[in-house]
């Protein structure tokens, strides 16, 4: 029965974290910006330059721990490893959990949202078997040699280490964001009928004869002139239904949104994101963006440039570089979702996102002669990578399970 329970532990726990420190590598900048929204809520700017580090480090620990308890090597090591991950983060989720001061903790990237007090009883859950796996880890014992193991490890840690790299100089190779090519804006931003809707509590602070009092919209005192008002809080009881896309607003020069006039061009519209304009990668790629902007005009087209900068900044890069981009305004954080890349390219037609670019990969201005056909090559190109890393992480599964030839004490 103590050999089943272990097995089970072992390997629910493996897949948990292998599956953990998956969706973080696929996306290191989404973690970083996680990371970011964190250190800004408690007012600890100052070490944002860990962020990144960070979000390599805690992806690639994650699914280590996963493979070698899946697989069952290095067992001691990892089931330490394991146990540490759950003395930090679950004291640390049960303090974000009260304070509150993101809604979603993240430790599923974009691939599985959960509140914080759900990641908190996730936590808990997880840490029975882990702490049993602790317990037990020195009567566990396999006969495959330590060459071999080091082998597996350092081929998975390159692995690992390579997946998240290449989300960070091209874009994921797996998109779990609510802006992935292939989605409609419109329909993304639509609320279904019969839909949940939101609840909320006002309370009301009065005074009268120098004593304050909270009064609710039930009780409020409507016909006693004699109360006067203070201050008055409300607060979300139900968040009712919420769509995927419920943020995205673009605001012209003179306050309008344009997301209603973009998403219904029948033509392909691009749209040049870059959250923060001062700290985009320019040099070679302006005088692309340029062309290509040039050629959406040739054709009829239109492009706009996407950014939360101040119209200091905007102003400024303008003077500095003569760029000529037509500029609306968003929130920082959705620019960050819709693609992770300053600059990035994203292309819409009737309300569809059709393709999108990281930074590295911006085509020559003769590539979108026809947008659309070469949208579709790209994502065409981008799936049979895709399957390509899926077939080779496949592969690497299978030898690993050839080479160990493992038993339990």
């Amino acid at each position: 029965m103590n050999k089943l329970f272990f097995t089970l532990s072992r390997i629910g726990v493996g897949i948990l974290f292998i599956f953990s420190g998956f969706v973080k590598a696929v996306d290191p900048v989404g973690s970083a910006i996680k990371f970011s929204d964190y250190l800004g809520a408690f007012h600890m700017e100052g070490l944002l330059f860990l962020v990144m580090p960070l979000a390599f480090s805690i992806a690639t620990l994650e699914f280590l721990t996963g493979i070698h308890l899946l697989f069952g090597f290095r067992i001691k090591t990892f089931s330490i490893l394991a146990l540490l991950f759950m003395a930090i983060f679950t004291p640390l989720t049960l303090g974000i959990a009260i304070s509150n001061p993101v809604s979603d903790c993240g430790c599923f990237g974009d691939a599985i949202k959960l509140t914080n007090w759900q990641t908190f009883f996730k936590n808990i859950i997880i840490s029975i078997p882990v702490v049993y796996l602790f317990i037990k880890r020195k009567s566990y014992t396999t006969q495959i040699s330590p060459l071999k193991q080091f082998i597996l490890s350092l081929g998975f840690l390159g692995g690992i280490l390579g997946l998240s790299q290449y989300g960070v100089s091209h874009l994921p190779v797996l998109d779990f964001r609510p802006y992935k090519v292939g989605v409609n804006i419109p329909e993304g931003m639509s609320i279904p009928e019969g839909a949940e809707q939101p609840e909320y509590e006002t309370t009301f602070i009065m005074e009268k004869d120098g004593k304050q009092k909270v009064f609710g919209t039930k009780d409020y005192p409507y016909n006693d002139s004699t109360w006067v008002f203070v201050d008055s809080e409300t607060k979300v009881i139900t968040t009712g239904y919420q769509p995927p896309i419920h943020d995205f607003v673009l605001l012209d020069d003179d306050g309008n949104n344009m997301v209603p006039e973009i998403t219904s061009y029948q033509e392909p519209t691009l749209l040049i994101v870059s959250a923060q304009i001062n700290k985009g990668v320019w040099g070679e790629n302006l005088d692309k963006l340029k062309e290509i902007q040039k050629t959406f005009y040739e054709k009829g087209m239109k492009s706009y440039l996407l950014t939360s900068s101040s119209n200091e900044e905007i102003t400024s890069f303008e003077f500095n570089t003569n760029a000529g981009f037509n500029y609306l305004i968003g929130d920082e954080t959705m620019l960050k979702t819709v693609v992770r890349s300053n600059p990035g390219l994203v292309l819409v037609q009737n309300g569809n996102i059709i393709g999108k670019w990281h930074y590295n990969d911006i085509p020559d201005s003769k590539a979108f002669d026809n947008p659309v056909s070469y949208s579709v090559k790209a994502l065409v190109d981008k799936k049979d990578k895709l399957i390509i890393s899926l077939c080779v992480l496949a592969v690497s599964l299978f030898a690993a399970l050839l080479m160990l030839q493992k038993k339990e004490a």
